[in-house]
């Protein structure tokens, strides 16, 4: 026995198969919350982030470029 589960509003339906389970949980998304939509996201860029991850940003950065002129220097 298997039951269809909607984590969005706490739908529950009994299912007898997984087969049907699944038939269940397409119906009911279309039925109640629409159809899904796949959208591209923009992609973050340094500028976008909060002025203190920049600056952790940078001090790692120079942090790691100082180790490395240490070790090889």
């Amino acid at each position: 026995m298997y039951e269809y589960r909607c984590r969005l509003c706490g739908t529950v339906e009994p299912a007898g198969t997984r087969a049907e389970a699944r038939a269940l949980r397409a119906a009911h998304r279309e039925e109640f919350h629409g159809p899904d939509e796949i959208v591209e996201v923009p992609r973050m860029r340094f500028v976008d982030l909060p002025r203190e991850q920049k600056i952790a940003t940078v001090a790692v950065a120079l942090v790691l470029l100082v180790a490395f002129l240490v070790k090889t220097g």
